[in-house]
Parts: C-alpha cells; sequence; structure tokens
C-alpha cells in the first residue's frame, strides 16, 4: 500500500514538472513570435507624402548687386594748336555739347572761308557750263572737268568746315569729369586725350547669378531695381547682357541698364534686382525638402505600394521653400515630404499622412 502511494505522488511530480516544461515552451513561442513582430515593426519606416501640385507658373528671382556707370567716354582731339581756354575740372558735372576746351582758329578759319570761296565760284562755272553744254557750246570733256573741279572744291569746304568746328571741344555726354589731360596755354595734337567723362544719365546694375536663374532671362527683359540708399524708391531697368561663361565660382554676369533721374544714383551704390517671369506655363511644384541632394542633381521618393522607389528629378528653385519639377514625377505621384533619411531603394514605409 505505501508502495502504490509512492508511485503516484512520483507521478504527479512527474505530471507537475510535464506541464511546467509546456507552458515555458508555449511562453517561449510566444516571446519569440512577439519579438518577430516587433522587429518587423521596426523596419517600417514612418513617413510623410505630398503629391505634386499643377500651378501656374510665376517665377520671381531676387539677387544683389552694385552700381556702376553707364559708360566712360575719353575725349581725344581732333586739331592740333594752342589751347585758349579749358572749362570743367574732375569732378564736375558736365552736359552733353557743353563747350570744354577752345583752340587758336585763325589758320583753320582762313582754311575755311578760302574753301567756301573756291566752292562758291565753282558752283557758278558748274552752271554756266551746264548752259553752254545745252547748246553744244563746250564738249562733254569740258563739262566732265568743270563737274570734277565742282566735287573736290565741295569736299575742301566739308574738311575745312570740320577743322574749324574741332577747335571747339565739346563733352559728347552728360556726366562727371574723372580726369583732365590739358591745361591752358598747352599745345595740343591731334588724337591727345584731354578729358575722361563718365556718363550719369545711365547707370549699368550689374549681378552675379546662378546658371539655373540665368536660363530663365532674355536681353531686353525688364527689372525692378532697388538701392540700399534710397529704400523707398525703385528703379526700371533693362537686362543689356548676360555672359555666355561661368566665373571661378560658377556664377554668370548679367548687366542692367537703367537711366538716373536728376542723377541721384552713384557708381559704387548697393542694391538688389528682382525679376518676375510669368511663364504661362502650368508646372508640377513640390516642397524643396522632398529633394534629397541639390535641386539641380536630387533624387525623390516615390510611394509605391507599402514600399518607396527612388528616381532622379529636374528641378529649378521657384521660391525659398518650393521648387518645380521639370522632369522626373507625375501628376499622381505621392512623394516623401519627411522620413528620407533612412529610406532605400524597396524600403518599407508607414504612412503618417494618407
Amino acid at each position: 500500500m505505501k508502495r502504490i502511494k509512492r508511485y503516484a505522488v512520483i507521478g504527479i511530480i512527474i505530471a507537475i514538472a510535464a506541464l511546467g516544461i509546456l507552458q515555458l515552451v508555449n511562453n517561449k513561442k510566444r516571446l519569440d513570435n512577439e519579438l518577430q513582430a516587433m522587429q518587423q515593426y521596426s523596419m517600417v519606416i514612418p513617413v510623410e507624402v505630398v503629391v505634386p501640385k499643377k500651378q501656374s507658373i510665376s517665377q520671381r528671382i531676387t539677387e544683389n548687386g552694385v552700381l556702376t556707370s553707364g559708360a566712360e567716354v575719353t575725349i581725344l582731339s581732333e586739331t592740333s594748336g594752342k589751347v585758349l581756354s579749358v572749362n570743367g575740372n574732375t569732378g564736375d558735372k558736365v552736359y552733353a555739347g557743353q563747350i570744354l576746351i577752345t583752340v587758336e582758329k585763325e589758320l583753320a578759319e582762313s582754311q575755311f572761308q578760302l574753301a567756301k570761296t573756291n566752292l562758291e565760284h565753282a558752283e557758278k562755272d558748274l552752271a554756266r557750263y551746264d548752259n553752254l553744254a545745252g547748246g553744244e557750246a563746250v564738249t562733254q570733256q569740258q563739262l566732265e572737268a568743270i563737274k570734277l573741279k565742282y566735287r573736290d572744291a565741295q569736299a575742301q569746304f566739308t574738311a575745312s568746315k570740320k577743322q574749324l568746328e574741332n577747335t571747339t571741344i565739346r563733352s559728347p555726354v552728360s556726366g562727371i569729369i574723372t580726369s583732365r589731360s590739358v591745361e591752358k596755354g598747352s599745345f595740343l595734337l591731334p588724337s591727345a586725350p584731354v578729358f575722361t567723362i563718365v556718363e550719369q544719365d545711365r547707370m549699368v546694375f550689374t549681378v552675379n547669378m546662378a546658371e539655373e536663374d540665368i536660363l530663365a532671362l532674355e536681353t531686353e527683359q525688364k527689372a525692378e531695381i532697388f538701392i540700399d540708399a534710397f529704400p523707398e524708391n525703385s528703379f526700371t531697368a533693362h537686362i543689356r547682357g548676360i555672359s555666355t561663361v561661368p566665373d571661378l565660382s560658377g556664377r554668370y554676369k548679367v548687366e542692367m541698364k537703367l537711366n538716373n533721374p536728376g542723377g541721384m544714383l552713384r557708381a559704387g551704390m548697393n542694391g538688389r534686382t528682382v525679376f518676375t517671369n510669368e511663364t504661362g506655363n502650368d508646372g508640377l511644384v513640390i516642397p524643396r525638402k522632398c529633394i534629397v541632394g541639390s535641386v539641380r542633381d536630387g533624387k525623390v521618393f516615390t510611394v509605391s505600394g507599402d514600399t518607396v522607389i527612388s528616381g532622379q528629378v529636374k528641378a529649378r528653385t521657384l521660391n525659398e521653400t518650393e521648387v518645380l519639377v521639370t522632369e522626373g514625377v507625375t501628376e499622381t505621384d505621392r512623394i516623401v515630404l519627411s522620413g528620407q533619411i533612412n529610406l532605400e531603394d524597396g524600403s518599407k514605409i508607414r504612412i503618417l499622412n494618407p
């Protein structure tokens, strides 16, 4: 009887142990399943997405720059002789047509008067020979000789008149004298520089722009200029030239011409220019932060089921927060907006803003 009881106790103990082992095995399987589920969940990357918006494109480009003078004109003498008067010093403002220098003109004036007299005589001779030729009183050869003499007299008269005019040197433009190279009483020779004048009626605003920005510009395009010294004023300008060769930093020089009302603008003043381009076309616009890398050579992640696919895009900047995509996305694509840092081709995702 005692032996039976002992076997029963041992059987109960073995049964309890077996049940404990079975429970441990089941618990391990459950934990393994939970761990696997957690690992799978952690491999799914949460992202936010956005759909490209189609809109009419109006591009606004702003760039800082500096004013320079419209033109620097060096005035050269076209005559020779003693300088009688000099009107203007460095820094003086002059006007187009203003007399700057007078040179002795007695010889030039006498040559002009002689040429004028010769031309008058030649005109009379030509008229007389024309009348005689009508009655065949002179030969054709004689008439041609008189015509040649008349043309020579005309040329002499024109040259002497020009030489007389050259004894008075005038400013060809309105502007500021930046250098003076002649004094009263000196002897002037042809081609000698006498004044340098910087044109002030017209100015040039120069900026250096990125390649993607100059592609939207063209010569004579309108721009608005804002000068730091005159914050309440804006000045209308037009592009006069766009460089075809970049500088060492990869930027292109763009020059704009503008008027200088009242001479208020000065070379060296800083400011900014604003271009507004109404393209008249619709385009696909996405936030700048969708693009991984640079705007010119970047990529985006596009949703495909529960994964993503990366693809190259071509784009250009519209403003500080948006870009215009010209190649690489469609209207129906869902583009990853945030979470790209953990993504690669084929990554599983969970969209936070479905």
